[in-house]
């Protein structure tokens, strides 16, 4: 099996479980966010920090698209593979805190402050609001043909000392 395969598996699965274990109701109620939840915990262990951070701390800038019940569903999941937590900040000050930070689009008018922020510290940036890349932003998600992908603007996150894994790559759209 391939690594590009594999990846792709492995987010299958997390899906799956996570519908599973929220139970038979829950499998309709699926959403998107659901869906970019699971990827951003999944970055998490395809992200090389300059020190490994412990937990990975994900932060959600901004008004929170992703249902509690949902993340904690996807830590249960990865819980033994990777340490991670979801984290809330309210104030630009404590995004330095941050491994991984998604930018909401209720912020999309702040990108620059908050990447100006993180600008010299090892933040992964994500964030679903399209003109993100040319902002700062170093991960974009978006939907293509009813699926889920994602582009990475690698330039953005080598100058941020982060390495991204090649498996990473291989999925993803590359933008300079």
């Amino acid at each position: 099996m391939t690594d590009v395969s594999s990846m792709i598996k492995k987010i299958a699965v997390w899906t799956l479980l996570l519908v599973l274990s929220a139970g038979a109701g829950f499998a309709d109620a699926v959403t998107e966010y659901d869906l970019k939840a699971a990827y951003l915990l999944n970055f998490a262990s395809y992200i090389e920090w300059p020190r490994q951070p412990e937990p990975v701390t994900i932060c959600v800038y901004g008004n929170n698209p992703f249902k509690t019940a949902t993340l904690a569903t996807l830590l249960e999941a990865k819980a033994g593979q990777i340490n991670a937590d979801f984290k809330y900040p309210r104030q630009l000050g404590q995004l330095t805190d941050c491994n991984i930070l998604y930018l909401g689009l209720s912020e999309h008018e702040d990108f620059g402050k908050a990447v100006t922020m993180v600008h010299n510290a090892p933040v992964l940036i994500v964030t679903d609001v399209q003109d993100g890349l040319p902002q700062g932003v170093m991960i974009n998600l978006f939907t293509e043909s009813n699926r889920l992908r994602f582009e990475i603007n690698i330039n953005t996150v080598l100058a941020s000392k982060l390495k991204v894994s090649s498996k990473l790559l291989k999925l993803a759209k590359i933008v300079q």
